[in-house]
């Protein structure tokens, strides 16, 4: 079956909820253009992802001559006071909009199996979303481009997700699994407060 794609779209909110029942996050994005995007992201992923967020941040932030020219001490401390600052800047009050007109990839979230990050040349990031498919199911992939503020966004929200689920309680991912990340809320569902979000 044919790989579906979506491409080039112009985030406007974020949302990263942990769900009890399926023991997953998801990830909700909205676009200025009133359209959808539902990712599953499974403990594996999502534990995996953290870490090349991280670094991409880092790596974002380098760019800026202030913290490139520090030392390696300085330059986290650097970068932390960077996310630090977007926290402070950033509209998590919000609540995640359902009026989206569209679902390009349809009600049922994309189960991410493989996720590619890349730093572009113009200070952004490409984030590749890939589920792998299966016999009865077709592979599906999108991708989003991240301004900075963007990914310090899905940092905060991814870790207070994970937080939330308790994740970094258990065993340490194993080595051998499958899903792989390529480097390149702290909300109940269920709860009357309306799912933190990140709008930009």
């Amino acid at each position: 079956m044919p790989l579906s794609r979506i491409k080039r779209m112009n985030i406007h909110q974020l949302s990263v909820l942990f769900d009890e029942r399926q023991d997953r996050l998801l990830m909700r994005v909205n676009t200025q253009d009133a359209q959808e995007i539902r990712l599953w992201l499974t403990r594996r992923i999502a534990l995996k992802l953290v870490a090349p967020l991280e670094h991409t941040i880092a790596k974002m932030e380098s760019r800026n001559a202030s913290v490139a020219l520090a030392d390696a001490q300085a330059h986290a401390l650097l970068v932390e006071l960077k996310h630090d600052d977007f926290l402070q800047k950033a509209d998590l009050t919000t609540p995640f909009s359902t009026q989206s007109k569209s679902l390009p990839l349809g009600s049922a979230p994309l189960i991410v199996t493989d996720i590619t990050l890349q730093v572009q040349h113009k200070n952004g990031v490409q984030m590749v979303f890939q589920d792998a498919g299966d016999a009865g199911v077709a592979a599906r992939s999108c991708t989003l481009h991240m301004q900075p503020p963007l990914v310090h966004g899905l940092l905060h929200l991814l870790q207070k997700a994970v937080n939330n689920a308790q994740w970094r309680l258990a065993a340490a991912t194993p080595a051998s699994a499958q899903a792989t990340v390529h480097p390149g809320e702290d909300d109940v569902p269920g709860s009357d407060r309306p799912p933190r979000s990140y709008t930009h």
